[in-house]
């Protein structure tokens, strides 16, 4: 019986190390790719606009969702998430910034008004 409950005990540690592992490698991937925008105090948060994200490549624009969650998501706790997800956000400023449309949106004012709007539309 305990052979059993430090096998099982064992795999939920393996098994939360391989998860943690996926994740930790998609931030390491967004945080080695220099996010779209012009950089202020550390952060494009404030300066990125549609014109940065359509020059930007994929991976630029991934990186840079990740800076806009990190710098306009609530961090009232440790564990504070934004509702809107990351592959919803990239999706949604692809549309927004699409050829046709001013270059001049700020990316963190689409972000915010898209992330108030996420718990609806779930």
């Amino acid at each position: 019986m305990a052979r059993a409950w430090a096998a099982g005990i064992a795999g939920l540690a393996i098994l939360a190390g391989a998860s943690c592992g996926g994740e930790q490698e998609r931030s390491s991937s967004a945080s080695a790719a220099k996010p779209v925008g012009q950089e202020s105090a550390g952060s494009v948060a404030q300066f990125a606009d549609c014109g940065d994200w359509k020059k930007g490549t994929k991976v630029e624009r991934v990186a840079t969702v990740d800076v806009l969650r990190g710098q306009l998501t609530p961090q009232r706790s440790p564990t504070a998430e934004s509702p809107l997800a990351d592959e919803r956000a990239y999706e949604l400023l692809d549309r927004a910034c699409a050829p046709g449309f001013s270059d001049s949106l700020r990316l963190y004012k689409l972000y915010v008004r898209m992330q108030g709007f996420a718990p609806l539309s779930e």
